[in-house]
């Protein structure tokens, strides 16, 4: 994974993990998972309900197995 801070050096940011859009995959209904409003640009831990207008999500990160 590459990673390294965005232009403005407020955030890190990585270049080969994307969002997945709500069109193309939707979370399980009620399923935590980090959910964004690509127009907001804020990103949230949240349980995933349809009518709360999010764009984005992206499932949980685990550990590696070790």
């Amino acid at each position: 994974m590459t990673h390294n801070l965005d232009s403005t050096a407020t955030a890190v940011v990585t270049h080969d993990v994307h969002w997945i859009p709500i069109t193309e995959s939707r979370p399980p209904y009620g399923a935590k998972c980090f959910v964004i409003d690509k127009a907001q640009g804020i990103a949230y831990v949240r349980l995933y309900h349809p009518n709360d207008g999010w764009t984005h999500w992206h499932p949980m990160f685990t550990f590696a197995k070790e």
